[in-house]
């Protein structure tokens, strides 16, 4: 305890708390820029601790790291644009419930919860060290591959009695994680003989596109406000939300938990953990059929979860100096820039250091939960502002959140690709969640196939926990199927559904024709994962003959469950699910609209190709506020100055974020 409390007491020095606000402030930052990510951040930030000493340099890093996470979800509330990868599935519940007026509620339990979660992850840090070595040592590949297919079968199942959407979706994620050079023997898989596809596809450009771009899109047609007003909007909608985590005080615990729990597996990574615990949420929730259309409980599991993964991440990097994600790896590069052994010695003589990271996670999430609580009034403001008015700004968070993937144009080009999948998606009821997941997994799971079929052939399957993990998968499956032949209505299928799921299906016998010609270890997952989409699209045509059909469906949490009976509101005496519904902007927009909302966002990123981003971006403010909005001059000149000083100072001066040139300059 004397080593407890006298970490804390160096965290508090004024230096280096002088240096840890630094980073928080980076952090706040960073989080709420779609696409900059933590990671990358801290790669930056990585030579201004050579001079710190290792609790400084701790604070500054851990500091700015531990808030990303928190803030990242800011956007995806209001926007319905992730500032992080890892903040995707917040957007399922959040965006919505700010578009029906309650984004101070979302807010307030979003960030509440985060600060919860935070708080759990550090006091497990803190004490499980050394009870969680021998655990973690007795898993091998084969058990961490059933655990990322029991956590995609999670998310999968969100799709209800639409289950063959998921699978087919989930499936076609598996195949674009193989898109690359194949890890085992180099060999090209599906790149097209396109250089940029030979590191496979990026999840930070199809996470913008796959939710950011959609809504952005859905903005420019309907030229209304995110959200209608509802009330007061002000600290008391806030308050609300901190009330309704305090209310689900067990499922915060429960998503804290499985936040703890993936993060100390090595690789799994952010999103996965968060779609985890918003399928957890669903299936223990008493209105299901609520979630992907403004449920809090989805809102309040991934905000828990976002924070308590990090404390889980630290684990296996301070006890095996095994990194549990990149951000992680970035961190264990200070260990060995201060001298620091992970391992034995982390308990033992640095015993101090490793208290005062639980001590900076704690003291900086609580000081940028407090800071957020502060300027939410003003970001809520944001959302009843005209659509017209917010559209430039949106265009330039979404360009530079795919941009800075790897600061090739090439990465908008995939963003514009998945951004065409999400307007799909929403527009026909397919879900996004596992096609998103599947893509974050795939290279997981092929990798820990490889090694368990290394070590030790099919004999893997026969493993005790193995075994477990699979009842426990066809469980998670099963349990959503069961519960859904309550509900007596069969699903509405819209009329695409055939020719999109022909069109998987070709996809999969491409892939099986080109799969056939490699080398076993190469083409055993995708010949494996060619075959499950073959096999599921063909079960979805013969399906589809029995259920009634009818037009599309807003989407859910990727796909909903059946929309039979559902329970009443004592207040109202109507469907908590029909409340909160909210109109399907791409079935009822005319082809007028259309037109125009694609024309704009070509027109914006030819800009950008053609001129680069400081002058595309002031010149595409100035010429849609003048037309679109019929804005007067002054407002539209104000707003590209502004828009071009944004860009310049934040990103040129003082990120070093290199910006698009443009072709006709380079």
């Amino acid at each position: 305890m004397d080593v407890f409390f006298s970490a804390l007491l160096q965290v508090l020095a004024p230096h280096t708390f002088g240096i840890m606000l630094v980073g928080i402030g980076v952090g706040l930052l960073v989080g709420i820029l779609p696409g900059l990510g933590g990671a990358a951040t801290l790669a930056m930030m990585l030579p201004f601790v050579y001079p710190m000493d290792a609790i400084s340099a701790f604070a500054f890093l851990l500091g700015m790291h531990a808030v990303t996470a928190t803030t990242g979800d800011i956007t995806s509330v209001l926007f319905g644009i992730p500032g992080e990868a890892t903040s995707a599935a917040t957007v399922l519940d959040g965006y919505p419930m700010t578009r029906r007026g309650e984004g101070g509620r979302a807010l307030g339990a979003v960030l509440f919860s985060s600060l919860v979660g935070a708080l759990v992850g550090a006091a497990v840090l803190a004490i499980s060290v050394p009870v969680i070595r021998p655990v973690v040592l007795q898993l091998g590949p084969p058990e961490f591959l059933m655990l990322t297919v029991l956590g995609l079968s999670f998310i999968v199942s969100l799709a209800g009695r639409n289950l063959l959407k998921g699978f087919i979706m989930a499936a076609f994620g598996f195949l674009l994680a193989m898109v690359g050079l194949d890890p085992q023997s180099s060999i090209q898989r599906f790149t097209f003989g396109q250089l940029y596809l030979w590191e496979g596809i990026n999840v930070v450009p199809v996470v913008v596109g796959l939710f950011g771009g959609a809504e952005v899109l859905q903005l420019m047609m309907t030229r209304q406000s995110i959200a209608a007003r509802r009330g007061d909007e002000r600290l008391a909608r806030v308050w609300q939300g901190v009330r309704d985590t305090l209310d689900h005080w067990w499922l915060t615990l429960r998503a804290s938990a499985i936040g703890l729990g993936i993060g100390v597996i090595p690789g799994m990574g952010g999103a996965v953990s968060q779609f985890i615990a918003y399928a957890h949420a669903q299936h223990t929730s008493r209105q299901p059929e609520t979630f992907g259309r403004g449920n809090v409980e989805g809102v309040i599991a991934t905000g828990a979860v976002n924070n308590s993964r990090e404390g889980g991440n630290l684990i296996p990097t301070v006890a095996f100096g095994i990194p549990g994600s990149i951000s992680m790896a970035i961190l264990l590069s200070v260990f060995l820039l201060k001298g620091l052994v992970p391992g034995p010695a982390m308990l033992t003589k640095n015993l101090d250091v490793t208290y005062a990271m639980v001590w900076i996670i704690v003291l900086s999430n609580i000081i940028a939960v407090a800071v957020s609580f502060l300027f939410l009034n003003q970001l809520v403001r944001l959302t009843y502002v005209r659509a017209v008015l917010l559209v430039p700004f949106l265009m330039v968070l979404t360009a530079f959140g795919a941009y800075t993937a790897h600061n090739s144009f090439a990465d908008i080009l995939l963003m514009l690709g998945a951004t065409v999948v999400g307007v799909a998606a929403i527009r026909w009821d397919w879900p996004r969640a596992p096609l998103l997941l599947a893509l974050v997994l795939g290279d997981i799971a092929e990798r820990y196939l490889f090694l368990s079929y290394s070590l030790y052939e099919w004999r893997w399957l026969a493993r005790p926990l193995v075994i477990a993990f699979a009842v426990v998968t066809v469980a998670g499956l099963v349990w959503p199927l069961v519960r859904g032949r309550r509900h007596a209505t069969a699903p509405t299928v819209p009329r695409a559904d055939v020719p999109i799921t022909i069109g998987f299906l070709l996809v999969a016998v491409w892939v099986l024709y080109q799969a056939s010609g490699w080398p076993f270890r190469t083409a055993v997952f995708p010949l494996a994962t060619g075959g499950l989409l073959l096999a599921f699209a063909m079960a979805k045509l013969c399906a589809h003959p029995r259920v009634r059909r009818a037009g599309p469906l807003s989407e859910g949490s990727g796909g909903h469950v059946g929309r039979g009976s559902r329970p009443l509101s004592e207040e109202t005496g109507r469907s908590p699910a029909d409340e909160i519904d909210l109109p399907d902007v791409f079935a009822t927009a005319s082809r007028r609209e259309w037109l125009s909302a694609l024309a704009w966002m070509a027109a914006f990123f030819l800009l950008l190709w053609l001129v680069g981003a400081l002058v595309a971006v002031p010149l595409f403010a100035l010429v849609y506020l003048l037309t679109a909005a019929r804005g007067s001059f002054v407002l539209a000149g104000t707003y590209a100055f502004a828009s071009w000083l944004f860009i310049y100072a934040l990103f040129d001066l003082a990120l070093r974020v290199p910006l698009p040139q443009g072709a006709l300059f380079s």
